[in-house]
């Protein structure tokens, strides 16, 4: 009986080495070899119609949406029409059904997005329960998180994170307008600046905390730690002298005569006073501006105003063009000590209206 022999695999390749029966090796060139590798390293989550996801869960629902990348767990998970979406990081734009031009970058950054257009948010929880809403910037964490409406602008940790229908906001800062939640048009810039505001409308605070609930104000710096103000036409401290005054009671004021201011004035300042009820003195050099406003009375003729500085007129003239409506105007001009300021009719005469019916400001601006 013949014995039979096995050689070993590895002792047989090592044979055929030594002999040159194996095929040699050949140098590869090098653009070929990058080829190899790059088609080798090319991830199997290349979609078509343009679009990449990388990660579990990864735009896994896409129907006919284009040129969409999701990159993270479950990122655009529920995408199907929606195109031109960027999402990075867990759960982000997860929701995301037909929402397009979205940019999500954090975790559940654009979380509960479904068909809002148009959004960016930048960090963890930025606009995370927008749902619809469009045109929105959030950039931070929990910035806009709570936000389901639209243009508005957060950046900054924090900022804006309770506003819900809020629209048309800017907040710039550390927990800027963090407890906003219906205001619209607010502004607010500083570390917590307007993070009191609540429900108001046409706020601006910078450098401020602002105020519950209110609407139309403009508040700026922490009158505890700011006091001075240099602002161009104002001093430091404000305006320095004023002088507010107003008439009471129907009367006709004829062509060359002056207007009365009959009550009490208000003053502030030393630098303006009242002579009489007519006539007003500037006790210092400077710049001052004058404002008033006439009620005329529905009988009144068509006559006209003008402010008069030692009996000289400065500024515009005023006429009245319909009978029953209010005359006014401003003026700025330099003046001496000294110097007398009067509201003189020209052209017909003036009725002015029962009731308070004549007012005036004059101001030192400088």
């Amino acid at each position: 009986m013949k014995t039979k022999t096995t050689i070993p695999l590895i002792t047989l390749g090592l044979a055929l080495a030594c002999f040159g029966l194996l095929p040699k090796a050949h140098a590869q060139d090098p653009d070929t070899l990058h080829t190899v590798l790059a088609l080798e390293n090319t991830p199997d989550t290349v979609l078509a119609l343009g679009n990449t996801s990388f990660g579990d869960g990864a735009l896994v629902s896409l129907t006919t949406g284009v040129w969409d990348s999701a990159f993270g767990f479950q990122a655009l998970n529920h995408t199907t029409t929606g195109h031109s979406n960027t999402g990075t990081g867990l759960r982000a734009l997860f929701s995301n059904i037909n929402g397009s031009l979205n940019t999500g970058h954090g975790v559940y950054a654009l979380y509960s997005n479904v068909n809002g257009l148009f959004n960016s948010a930048q960090g963890a929880y930025t606009l995370s329960n927008n749902v619809s809403g469009d045109r929105n910037t959030a950039t931070g964490y929990g910035v806009l998180w709570a936000n389901t409406a639209d243009n508005n602008t957060g950046d900054g940790f924090g900022a804006l994170f309770r506003n819900t229908t809020g629209f048309c906001n800017t907040a710039i800062g550390y927990s800027a307008l963090i407890n906003n939640s219906t205001g619209m048009n607010n502004i607010a810039v500083g570390c917590a600046a307007g993070s009191l505001a609540t429900t108001g409308d046409n706020n601006i605070y910078i450098g401020n905390l602002g105020v519950a609930g209110e609407s139309n104000t403009i508040r700026i710096g922490d009158p505890a730690i700011h006091q001075n103000v240099f602002l161009g036409g104002i001093p430091a401290g404000g305006l320095a002298a004023i002088l507010f005054d107003y008439n009471s009671g129907s009367i006709v004021i004829g062509v060359g005569g002056a207007v009365p201011f009959s009550q009490a004035p208000l003053i502030v300042g030393t630098a303006i006073s009242k002579t009489n009820n007519t006539t007003f003195t500037l006790n210092a050099n400077g710049v001052y501006r004058v404002t008033y406003t006439l009620r005329t009375a529905l009988l009144s003729l068509l006559g006209s105003v003008q402010v008069q500085v030692n009996g000289i007129g400065v500024g515009p003239t005023a006429s009245l063009i319909i009978v029953g409506a209010p005359l006014s105007d401003q003026v700025t001009f330099p003046a001496n000590a000294g110097d007398t300021v009067q509201v003189v009719v020209s052209g017909l005469a003036l009725t002015l209206a029962t009731g308070d019916n004549a007012t005036i400001n004059i101001d030192k601006v400088q």
